[in-house]
């Protein structure tokens, strides 16, 4: 009986402890989410793993030899792109990964120089092409071909492919042609056939096997060759790549564990049908790991979501041999999982392969002596490269010259006579390449120059056009034209931009008039045109089958246009010579041999167009929009966004005032690296009319915040900042359009006194409450005393309630005579306030820009809206805070690349790893809970001192480091970690400082700095050294005065926090404790007045970001492990009370005893019955 009751009590003691209470958590701490990892990424599973490589290049266009060809002889050899480069880096990569290692081109290959295409024309070696002897040498596995490989006809396609796919050699690999979706057209008459022979017999995919794990690799060519080189494809049906890839997904899917894409198809553009896109074909699929894209010269890897929800990476490899996409992966055979990283790696850089460019040698100095230094004529002056798009220029009436000169049958070849007499008209684009200020320079032309003149080998088709087609060719060209700030209009996307050429032929474009109205002038011979007039025209074989959209828009609109060259409105074709296997009817053939033609008389630049453009009244005009932003916080591409819509509303008559609400010199390296200057140049780019200082305007001191808005072009507001009673900038300013007097003044929030470091700001002065009230009532009764029409504060001061009452809502609603309220400081994204407030936000780092309309007339606000920008994250590698989705201004654009490419060479290298993810994160994180990358930091501090304690006059065992989460910026990602997340993470330039504080004083500092918890607060502390619990159910008792020169109060008692150990040591409140912090701190930042007014203390000078990055190379090895760092470590417990009216997630510790035990005492009841019977049947 005494064995069966001890028996039960233990099982009701084991019950107590381990049955989880209803409506409780196991134990009374701060509730932590954490996000699932996605598949591949997270927790290792046990297996085998595979590690294994793809490399694909695309759309290298000739560029074999690492030589610009737009250069002089002398500078062969010399280009920082070419193929040359690009073996270096698959060298190096197939020493790492051997046979793991797979390496494909999505196309565009062969064309692009005089190298590939002297070499397709004159060396008709079977093995004779430098661009397939290349990739064979390098060891390639497979080639897509892409649509210029159609440019130069079949039969030199048909002997490169053939090389291509030729029998590998000792030096030589075999390569893989795959394009699964060129199926033979013999078979395409019968549908149920369609599929059962390739075109060549071609294998649609191939698979490779890494070790055991079997992918999939399927080439997927351009489906639009039919259209854009009509002559060269007979004998291939070209069938869409989603439909070819649902054909063999199910067979690929049963023999591969991963699917491979590689394609000369982009995301999206130019696709004539929707399912022609990579995009689609991700999006309507769910079995593709990752693709790598060409045609398209794009430079990204894009993330899309698939039909099952799978994230897939989208790697474009850019052109000329620039980059090279990479993936690496991971594959995990016992879980099937695969951990994918995909990145494109810079080559530009790279040394030259020697043995390569030796192999090559040859051919690139027989094309300089036979074709590019080969003297044809002469120009008797300069033809400029400027303002091809904007008004006529002798290049381009030159261009369309040539044209009208080659497309006709002048030596009567044919036997009809329609084609015997040249075009009225001509249309072209400017398509050059190089950036000479002269395309032509007086002097000696060689033959070379041509490929600098016309990159592509377009062919030409002279067809018959009604006025109505060409006019509105006209108009679908007239919708790149844009206006400047000065209201000039100019051209866009010159590529795509054509201009119309002819004796006698005027027109004139108004960019102010809306699309598809802007051709408001045409005349032949003086005379309007008429719809019904016909016209013979030449165009080139690329806007002649569908490239640029023109016949789409011709068609779109009513008009007609040659559906093939077959068409009775085709008179003549240049292809005829491509067709004999020549390169007569090209147009670098055709333009050497017009300049050979003129001989000694040779060419003068003339201009005989007489077509213009012009800018009629828009549709803005007597608007006025104030466009404005906060808390840019260092995204400096944002900048290249709010210019760009500045000059869309001015095109369309508006005017435009640019402002700013402050934080714009600090979040980022790429401001805080030369303490916010770089800033500054990015808002006088942009054209900012007028800014307020935000508190991290003061991060790098008040001597740093006068340097930089000296250099700021703009005015700087700012009413409440005062030093010896004064304000350090003007409070306020009027900006006057068209009659309408705009004011502005500026607000500080207050808070700065204590978020920025009190050492850098003293003899400052933040008025906050009622004191800044009467300064903001000053500046409005100024205003209007100075005949403001409408009264704009710039106000930094936010709408969080821990702001209170220095919030902008407090503001408006103390001062009289505010019409509108820019805010900024709280991040929010807002267009009114709570109770309808005319206040506005845009949020951070340039999510919307902020657009205010004034009507001029009435001088009144019209309405106010946010204008969002969404913000692309690329990944591991990503180019981070680079690209969106709107428009950029070009200059301010580039401007913003500048700074951060020379940033990122510097800083961007990896030092070291993490193998988890560091939180960063504000709300839940580093302002309101212990994190792992808080336990970091902290640790860094205290490992660096304890390397050298001789002036630290404590025992170790008294040392404790403390920092505040609003310090900490942003998070560390798994995986490779460099100088650039590091800074991003601590920005701020702080140093490590030692301050000595009575263990009294210690709670002090930790009850002011948790006040609001579990609300976040910048203070929160995150600790090393030292466990703490924080007590939330109890009230934080607050002083009735704040500390000196600041908005925070100190506590009258500790009721919050309680301090459980100090180095595993009991704490003792008496004791005197070194506190390890930074610089900010010390001096009183934040909440830390008790560590400000410590008996001593003293600054080490190492800075925080070098103490951090010297603890993870020396005190970590380089590796932040999971096993140290993947959890916090158990510093800080939060206990929150439960919620009344839900007690199914409370989490109070009494509440989880009572429930706990109540069962307890139930099943112990339970217990004590079954005794009693067994006790009476044993009676």
């Amino acid at each position: 009986m005494k064995k069966l009751l001890a028996l039960f009590l233990a099982l009701v003691m084991v019950f107590a402890l381990l049955v989880p209470a209803v409506g409780a958590e196991e134990a009374p701490q701060e509730e932590i989410v954490v996000q699932e990892a996605p598949k591949g990424e997270g927790e290792t599973k046990s297996g085998e793993t595979t590690d294994f490589a793809f490399l694909a290049t695309s759309d290298m266009h000739g560029q074999i030899y690492a030589t610009d060809y737009t250069q002089p002889y002398e500078k062969s050899g010399t280009y920082k792109r070419g193929l040359t480069r690009v073996a270096t880096y698959i060298k190096e990569m197939r020493a790492k990964y051997g046979n793991n290692l797979f390496v494909a081109d999505a196309g565009d290959t062969i064309q692009g120089t005089p190298l590939t295409w002297y070499n397709a024309f004159f060396n008709k070696k079977a093995d004779g092409d430098p661009a397939i002897k290349a990739f064979r040498t390098i060891g390639y596995d497979m080639w897509v071909v892409g649509n210029h490989e159609f440019n130069y006809g079949l039969d030199i396609l048909n002997r490169q492919l053939d090389y291509a796919t030729s029998a590998s050699s000792v030096s030589e690999k075999q390569m893989t042609v795959s394009m699964a979706n060129y199926l033979d057209a013999a078979y395409n008459s019968d549908l149920s056939k369609m599929w059962d022979k390739t075109w060549k017999n071609y294998d649609p995919y191939v698979i490779k096997d890494f070790d055991g794990v079997k992918v999939a690799i399927i080439g997927l060519g351009n489906p639009n060759i039919h259209k854009w080189d009509p002559a060269n494809h007979d004998g291939i049906y070209f069938a869409g790549i989603y439909d070819t890839y649902k054909h063999y997904e199910a067979e690929m899917k049963a023999n591969a564990d991963m699917i491979v894409v590689v394609t000369h198809c982009g995301l999206g553009s130019e696709a004539s049908q929707a399912t022609d896109s990579v995009r689609y074909l991700v999006e309507n699929t769910d079995s593709i790991d990752f693709v790598f894209s060409g045609h398209e010269h794009g430079r990204n890897v894009t993330q899309i979501t698939d039909k099952g929800g799978k994230t897939v990476n989208v790697l474009q490899p850019g052109e000329k041999a620039a980059m090279v996409s990479q993936v690496v992966v991971s594959y995990n055979k016992t879980t099937k999982e695969a951990t994918i990283k995909a990145e494109n790696v810079m080559l530009e850089s790279y040394k030259l392969d020697d043995s390569l460019a030796a192999l090559l040698k040859p051919y690139e100095e027989e094309v300089w002596e036979k074709y590019m230094n080969v003297p044809i004529g002469k120009a008797n002056g300069d033809f400029p490269a400027a303002g091809l798009g904007d008004a006529p220029s002798a290049f381009m009436d030159l261009i369309n010259q040539v044209q009208l000169w080659g497309c006709y049958d002048r030596k009567h070849n044919t036997a009809t006579t329609d084609d015997d007499k040249p075009a009225q008209l001509s249309i072209s684009a400017p398509l050059t390449a190089g950036d000479k200020a002269n395309l032509i320079p007086a002097g000696a032309i060689k033959q070379g120059d041509m490929f600098g003149l016309y990159r592509y080998e377009n062919w030409f088709y002279q067809v018959k056009m009604s006025g109505k087609a060409v006019r509105t060719w006209l108009e679908f060209s007239a919708t790149k034209l844009k206006v400047d700030k000065n209201g000039n209009p100019y051209a866009t996307s010159l590529t795509y931009y054509d201009v119309i050429y002819g004796d006698g032929f005027s027109y004139t474009l108004d960019a102010g008039k809306p699309e598809g109205s802007r051709v408001t002038k045409m005349t032949y011979n003086g005379v309007d045109v008429t719809d019904d007039q016909e016209f013979t025209v030449v165009v080139n074989n690329y806007r002649f089958g569908g490239g640029g959209d023109y016949v789409k828009y011709l068609r779109d609109n009513g008009c007609d246009f040659p559906a093939s060259r077959f068409d009775d409105a085709v008179i003549y074709s240049t292809q005829f010579d491509m067709d004999q296997g020549e390169d007569k009817g090209q147009a670098r053939a055709l333009l050497g041999a017009y300049i050979e033609e003129a001989g000694d008389k040779g060419i003068t630049p003339e201009i005989k167009s007489t077509w213009n453009i012009t800018r009629s009244h828009p549709e803005l005009e007597g608007k006025t929009y104030i466009l404005h932003s906060n808390d840019v916080h260092g995204q400096l591409m944002g900048y290249a966004n709010i210019t760009a819509l500045k000059e869309e509303l001015e095109a369309k008559g508006a005017k435009v005032i640019l402002v700013d609400a402050g934080d714009y010199s600090q979040g980022t390296i790429y401001v805080s690296l030369n303490k916010g200057m770089n800033a500054i140049e990015m808002m006088n780019a942009a054209g900012y009319d007028v800014v307020t200082l935000g508190n991290h305007e003061f991060d790098y001191g008040y001597e740093q915040v006068k340097t930089n808005m000296a250099a700021f072009n703009g005015k700087v507001l700012c009413a409440n900042v005062l030093e010896n009673g004064k304000s350090i900038f003007d409070g306020h300013t009027i900006i006057e359009k068209d009659g309408v007097k705009i004011g502005f003044f500026g607000m500080e929030t207050p808070e700065a006194s204590t978020k920025a470091n009190p050492a850098l700001i003293k003899g400052l002065k933040f008025p906050a409450g009622k004191e800044m009230y009467a300064i903001a009532q000053k500046e409005v009764d100024a205003l209007k005393a100075e005949g403001a029409d409408i009264i704009v504060c710039l106000a930094h001061l936010g709408v969080d309630g821990e702001s209170e009452p220095n919030r902008s809502y407090d503001l408006y609603k103390n001062v009289k005579g505010i019409d509108f309220v820019i805010d900024g400081h709280s991040h929010s994204v807002m267009t009114k306030g709570e109770n309808g407030e005319p206040i506005q936000s845009t949020g951070t780092k340039f999510e919307n820009i902020g657009v205010i309309v004034i009507d001029n007339a009435t001088k009144k606000i019209e309405k106010n809206y946010l204008e969002a920008i969404v913000w692309k994250d690329l990944g591991d590698k990503k180019i981070s805070d680079r690209e969106n989705d709107r428009p950029m201004n070009a200059t301010v654009q580039a401007a913003a690349a500048a700074i951060m490419d020379a940033i990122d060479a510097e800083f961007g290298k990896p030092f070291a790893k993490s193998e988890v993810d560091l939180n960063g994160a504000k709300d839940p994180g580093n302002r309101t809970m212990e994190t792992n990358l808080g336990d970091l930091i902290t640790d860094a501090m205290m490992w660096k001192i304890l390397q050298d304690t001789s002036e630290v006059t404590v025992p170790k065992e008294n040392i404790l480091a403390i920092t505040n989460g609003g310090g900490i910026r942003a998070p560390i990602a798994k995986g490779d970690i460099s100088m650039k997340d590091v800074n991003t993470v601590l920005p701020f330039g702080n140093t490590l400082s030692v301050v000595y504080v009575t263990g009294a004083e210690l709670l002090e500092a930790l009850e002011a700095s948790t006040y609001s918890t579990p609300k976040a607060i910048g203070g929160f502390p995150q600790v090393s050294g030292i466990k703490f619990t924080i007590d939330v159910n109890k009230p934080y008792a607050k002083n009735d005065t704040t500390y000196p020169d600041s908005t925070y109060y100190g506590p009258k008692s500790i009721n919050r926090v309680s301090i459980q150990e100090v180095n595993g040591k009991p704490f003792d409140p008496k004791a005197t404790y070194a506190v390890i912090t930074n610089n900010f701190l010390a001096a009183g930042g934040d909440t830390y007045y008790a560590f400000a007014s410590a008996s001593a203390q003293f600054d080490t000078g190492l800075p925080l970001d070098e103490v951090l990055m010297e603890y993870i190379t020396e005190g970590l090895n380089g590796v932040i492990t999971a096993a140290k760092y993947e959890k916090t470590q158990g510093r800080i417990t939060i206990t929150t009370a439960s919620k009344p009216d839900s007690p199914k997630t409370g989490d109070n510790g009494i509440e989880v005893f009572m429930v706990t035990g109540l069962s307890s005492v139930v099943l112990l009841g339970a217990g004590l019955c079954l005794i009693a019977r067994k006790k009476k049947e044993e009676n």
